[in-house]
């Protein structure tokens, strides 16, 4: 018997099932490590036209007698020198026929041999003649769309990675290791060719087959970086509403498919798990977790759901009745509502305060709830508090994760209980001394150093800015402006410039102080401002003008001359005319702001 032939035959009879395949496979087997190859057609017929020939498949095909038919996989061994040819061809589907002992039965195997593994493979040969490789190959399927499916998709991934027939390899770990600064830019695809199939979603594919993933290249060349032979989960975003009676609660859920079911994620941690085909109840998980702002939305969304008993996601109704509960706690309103009040409360009290930066409950201790409810106590319920003596009526307070500043006031004739007031709106007068020895008004705000502009977290830059523009400019209080601005810049500066609230305010400081200072050097005035804008986006043509009029002016002072040349980018100007300061004006020259851009340089 012979089971070359008879193989053939085997494959040819299957492939003949099919509406959009035309099998050439010869029986002689005469061609150089294939047996023929295969037509694939994008329309179905017995006859095709040959405006709609997609491709032909090279194909090679052994034979072989063995009375064992029901494996799912097999191990076959290919010689190098084949898996050389098929990656210069830019591929091949290789078959293994296993046929009974009485020739009636057979089991048909495959492997589509794609440029991107067929180099895997070939990494090792040395070029000794007859070496094999051995390679897993499964079953074939018995089904004409999902044999048509086979060869749609080799013919996909076939015309995609003909570039990485002559191109260096490419892995993730590879991109990682060469540069990481990038990979957030990198633009990833991955797809499949297959007849129309009834997927729920497109991404089921994935969980029965195995597929490619792609990395875009300049010209709109795509290279494969990872082949997918089994995918068990698929997560993805979706940018849709989530509502209740029209009230959207969230503009984005996740999706986590497998193949038996999909949840969806939002929130902190809100989920619903889906089965696929089953009439199980849906399966839904809650707890507060997060922020207290993220708590907050979640527990209201929560109270809405229980009293709708629905709610809507991208247009469609989730029935909540038919729900089944993670924790019996879950269900019971009115311990949901007595958590939201609580947190309201809180979060009323910190907008109080003007607290920008979100609350991590997770973090708060018994000496953050003492503090909270101290908070509370003062500013809701407008109560005296007691509190330990402190040596200054602005007096530090930690909760959590926040930095908060706070104005206490001690109340007369008690024994140590005090008002406590929002820092940014302090019920003070604060005054200082010119050079007479006369009181001369000050803005409380010019007190803030670097280190606590950059500790504090409800610093409102709108109230600051208000209360430094309200006071009279004179020589001593535009010097302690112009000393909080240097300190404003260098606090941004060590934040990592992640504060650009700080950033902002500074710019307008600085912008209102070069047009109305009477008392400032205005080439100082004029630096402070674009040093600050530097900070935020390059000047522009008409802003470096105005910069270089600085350095055309006679009788400047050296540092003016370094400082606008750093804001020039001219560092060979910046440095020589450094080099002109003194040893101790150079040091001070150091500790400006405005020397980053001298150190940036180097």
């Amino acid at each position: 018997m012979n089971s070359e032939m008879l193989g053939i035959s085997f494959l040819q009879i299957a492939l003949g099932k099919t509406d959009h395949l035309v099998a050439h496979i010869n029986t002689n087997d005469k061609e150089p490590s294939w047996d023929g190859d295969v037509e694939v057609y994008s329309k179905a017929g017995h006859v095709h036209a040959k405006s709609d020939l997609l491709l032909k498949v090279p194909v090679q095909v052994k034979g072989h007698c063995k009375p064992n038919l029901k494996k799912k996989s097999i191990k076959y061994s290919i010689q190098y020198a084949d898996l050389r040819n098929y990656l210069y061809v830019g591929g091949t589907i290789f078959f293994v026929v296993y046929v009974n002992d009485s020739g009636d039965r057979a089991a048909i195997y495959y492997v589509k041999l794609l440029p991107y593994d067929l180099k895997k493979y070939l990494k090792t040969y040395d070029g000794t003649p007859y070496k094999e490789k051995s390679i897993e190959l499964k079953e074939f399927p018995k089904k004409k769309n999902d044999i048509t499916d086979v060869f749609l998709d080799f013919v996909h991934h076939m015309n995609l990675q003909r570039a990485a027939i002559n191109s260096a390899p490419i892995s993730f770990d590879s991109l990682r290791s060469e540069s990481p600064s990038q990979l957030s830019n990198i633009q990833l695809t991955i797809g499949y060719s297959a007849i129309n199939q009834n997927y729920e979603f497109p991404f089921d594919y994935f969980f029965t087959h195995d597929t490619y993933i792609y990395i875009k290249q300049p010209h709109d060349i795509e290279l494969p970086v990872a082949h997918l032979k089994n995918v068990d989960t698929v997560e993805y975003t979706m940018n849709a509403p989530i509502s209740v009676k029209s009230n959207v609660f969230f503009d984005h859920y996740t999706v986590s498919r497998t193949k038996t079911s999909a949840t969806i994620k939002f929130g902190a941690d809100i989920r619903q798990v889906l089965q696929a085909g089953t009439q199980a109840k849906p399966d839904f998980h809650f707890s507060l977790s997060g922020s207290l702002s993220e708590r907050i939305r979640d527990a209201r969304f929560i109270l809405a759901v229980l009293d709708a008993q629905q709610y809507e996601i991208n247009g469609g109704v989730l029935n909540f009745k038919s729900a089944s509960f993670n924790n019996s706690g879950f269900v019971d309103r009115s311990v949901i509502k007595s958590q939201l009040d609580f947190m309201l409360s809180m979060q009323k009290t910190l907008n109080l305060l003007h607290v920008k930066k979100d609350l991590n409950p997770n973090l708060i201790d018994t000496s953050s709830q003492n503090n909270l409810n101290i908070l509370k106590t003062a500013l809701l319920d407008k109560k005296a508090v007691k509190l330990v003596p402190y040596d200054s009526i602005f007096r530090p307070c930690r909760i959590a994760n926040l930095n908060l500043l706070l104005c206490t006031i001690p109340i007369e004739g008690t024994n140590d209980f005090y008002d406590i007031y929002d820092f940014n709106q302090a019920p003070i007068s604060f005054k200082s001394k010119d050079s007479s020895n006369n009181d001369i008004p000050f803005s409380y705000f010019v007190l803030l150093d670097r280190d606590i502009i950059n500790w504090c977290d409800n610093i409102n830059y709108d109230s600051m800015i208000d209360s430094i523009k309200a006071i009279p400019l004179s020589v001593e209080y535009s010097q302690a402006v112009n000393t909080l601005i240097l300190e404003m810049l260098h606090a941004y500066d060590s934040s990592d410039s992640s504060k650009e609230d700080i950033l902002l305010a500074a710019i307008k400081i600085t912008d209102w102080i070069r047009q109305t200072d009477m008392h400032s050097s205005p080439s100082a005035a004029k630096i402070n401002y674009y040093q600050a804008i530097k900070r935020s986006r390059p000047l522009t043509s008409d802003e470096q003008t105005e910069v270089l009029s600085i350095v055309e002016t006679e009788r400047q002072d050296e540092s003016i001359y370094v400082g606008a040349y750093l804001l020039l980018d001219n560092i060979v100007a910046a440095k020589v005319h450094f080099s002109k300061l003194s040893k101790e004006s150079q040091e001070a020259f150091k500790k400006y702001p405005i020397y980053r851009f001298m150190q940036d340089s180097q």
